[in-house]
This record gives structure tokens, sequence and C-alpha cells, in this order.
């Protein structure tokens, strides 16, 4: 299950992280100073789909993981590694803008960044129940003002 949910984060396809949470599935995100909501399944579905469409590529990689067979509990200390997908610069050609003739793609932004993640599963370890994952603040901050599409959360 710990796999499959870490195989769908890289795969940035929603339904494939979706795949090994439950239907009661809960999202929390720490510290409470970031003022994120909590998300249910279809709220994190949308908060996903909003990441995933500035990532060329991403991973969820395991520094450390902690399990507690008898609670259902797994903790993972992660690293987040990926390459944000590149958007057209204003281009020397004429001074043209945007993603017009004349756009120059930027140069890729690589994504470096922790998190420490408290997977809780079903009694027979089938489903992610619930996610709590403590981001670092100061990252968190850059993607929502920086790299995160309008209106996300």
């Amino acid at each position: 299950t710990i796999r499959s949910l870490l195989q769908g984060y890289a795969s940035l396809d929603v339904p494939t992280l979706l795949a090994s949470l439950s239907d009661q599935f809960i999202h929390r995100v720490l510290p409470a100073s970031l003022d994120m909501p909590p998300r249910g399944i279809d709220e994190f579905s949308q908060h996903a789909t909003g990441i995933f469409s500035v990532f060329e590529k991403f991973a969820m990689v395991p520094e450390e993981t902690f399990t507690d067979l008898g609670k259902g509990i797994v903790t993972i200390h992660a690293r987040m590694e990926g390459t944000l997908k590149s958007k057209p610069q204003p281009g020397a050609n004429n001074g043209a803008t945007g993603d017009g003739p004349g756009a120059v793609e930027a140069p890729k932004i690589e994504w470096r960044n922790e998190c420490v993640m408290i997977i809780r599963l079903s009694a027979d370890g089938s489903e992610v129940l619930e996610i709590t994952e403590f981001v670092d603040s100061h990252k968190a901050i850059e993607m929502r003002q920086r790299h995160a599409p309008k209106n996300f959360d």
C-alpha cells in the first residue's frame, strides 16, 4: 500500500495516486501556520491535480521509514525531488512575450524539498485512511506564490 502511494505521487497521475486511498481519506498539512484546511478525497484530488500540473517529473524518496503495525501507522521522512515544467519567457525576437512567436523556453527548475508523512492505514493495511504531512513552510509558500496554478490552495 505504501509502495503504491509513493508510486502514485511519482506517476503525476491523479487516479493512480488515489487508487490506494480510502473513500473516507483525509489529508492534513502541517504546520498549522500554513493555514491549509484538511482535505477529503475530492479536495485532495483537486489539490493533487494543481500540484501535478506544474511538474514534469516528481518523486517522494524515503530517507527513513518507521512502521507500527499494531496501530497501522507508517511514518516516512522523504525527499521530494522533481523538475518543474518550463514556462515560456519573453523572447529576444522582436520583443515577443508569453508563448507567442519568439518566446524562449525558460531553464528547467529543479525542485528539492522534504517532508514527514504520518500515514494511517486501514485495519487490513490495504487502504490509506489519512496522511498528515509536515512540510517545509518556506518551500510550501514558495510553491503557492511562484509556481502553483491560479486559484491554488
